[in-house]
């Protein structure tokens, strides 16, 4: 795919279905482009700056075309502003710093209060061994920390580890508190 300058979804799918970057149908793609399409209407396609939708005419299909990145910004048409303006988020925090941050403050979410008399589900038990806090209590203090690291780090997986939260469940606390992701 590297020398390319614009590729078609129908191009670039059997190269993420190879790598296992998307699930292969037999369909050459159309999960795929649906995905795209999904982003589109939620105005979410900003998150692949190198994609762009050429809309289809009255009830033909978008087509979906991708250009290859560059250190200086997006290369092949010069007309993709949209795809130029898209943010890239950063993290005030290096990688070791997050790491740094995750296992110097492990001891203090290990010392969060967990339910006793709490019965949890098969199911449950089985999330708790991959998530640790999962379907505990949210405290102040974890919601503060929660908030303090998302801010630095950027990233709720990142968070998700630190806390032994799903990510899903982070997310969730991070919309409910007004945290803009």
């Amino acid at each position: 795919m590297t020398g390319e300058i614009d590729l078609r979804s129908t191009d670039v799918y059997p190269y993420l279905a190879r790598k296992g970057l998307v699930e292969k149908d037999r369909h050459n793609g159309l999960h795929f482009r649906q995905f795209l399409n999904k982003l589109k209407d939620n105005d979410l396609l900003k998150l692949i700056p190198q994609c762009v939708c050429i809309p289809g005419l009255q009830n033909e299909m978008n087509e979906w075309h991708f250009y290859s990145a560059k250190q200086s910004g997006i290369a092949g048409d010069p007309s993709l502003q949209a795809a130029e303006k898209a943010q890239i988020i950063v993290p005030a925090m290096t990688e070791s710093e997050i790491q740094n941050y995750v296992t110097e403050h492990k001891p203090l979410v290990e010392a969060f209060p967990k339910r006793k008399n709490k019965v949890f589900t098969p199911q449950q038990l089985d999330t708790r061994q991959d998530y640790p806090r999962a379907n505990e209590t949210w405290t102040d203090q974890e919601v503060t920390l929660m908030n303090e690291f998302y801010l630095l780090s950027k990233s709720i997986d990142d968070v998700a580890e630190l806390l032994g939260r799903q990510p899903s469940a982070v997310r969730r606390k991070l919309v409910q508190g007004k945290i803009v992701l």
